[in-house]
């Protein structure tokens, strides 16, 4: 399979050169980093992207596509809640460019009809469409709220493929007044 570079066709060493040496005019806290992937492994996201860019609007794919979107959105959402969680220990430039890394993947997931959705803090009904894993007990709360996402809701073109799986909080049982 082979890619246009977008310069009459060529590729190769020159280009990869004149594209090094071009970042070199920049600052480098505005230079863009080399891609984290091998060259075989960049040719299979390209034929996969080129694949999504040409698709119907069929429904979710079967087999073991389905199970690789999945776990590559599952893996992306929890790598976010990661960083999310243990910012103050990465340096503030690490920490901004495994951001960007996780927002674009999660955006190319997105572009291809793939959405994650998280319920942390979201007010919970019982006929949602949520595996509930734990209910608890929380002093404060008014009505049942979902505490923690485990696992995200995962859409492909509306139509779920994954159900969440949460931790419903719900009021804490107040004193009784006996008569």
């Amino acid at each position: 399979m082979s890619f246009p570079s977008g310069r009459g066709g060529r590729t190769g060493r020159g280009s990869r050169v004149r594209a090094a040496l071009g970042q070199l005019r920049h600052p480098p806290e505005f230079r863009v980093p080399p891609p984290f992937l091998g060259t075989g492994q960049a040719d299979w996201v390209a034929g996969v992207l080129a694949d999504a860019g040409t698709a119907t609007d069929e429904p979710a794919p079967a087999g073991a596509d389905a199970g690789t979107l999945l776990a590559a959105a599952t893996g992306i959402w929890r790598a976010q809640r990661k960083l999310d969680q243990r910012a103050g220990e990465l340096s503030a430039a690490d920490l901004r460019q495994v951001r960007r890394y996780v927002q674009a993947g999660r955006q190319a997931l997105a572009d291809g009809g793939l959405e994650i959705q998280e319920h942390d803090g979201a007010p919970f009904d019982p006929g949602q469409s949520l595996e509930v894993l734990a209910f608890q007990d929380e002093p404060g709360l008014t009505q049942e709220v979902v505490l923690e996402t485990l696992r995200p809701s995962v859409y492909y073109r509306g139509e779920r493929i994954q159900m969440g799986q949460v931790v419903v909080g719900r009021p804490a049982p107040g004193p009784t007044h006996g008569m």
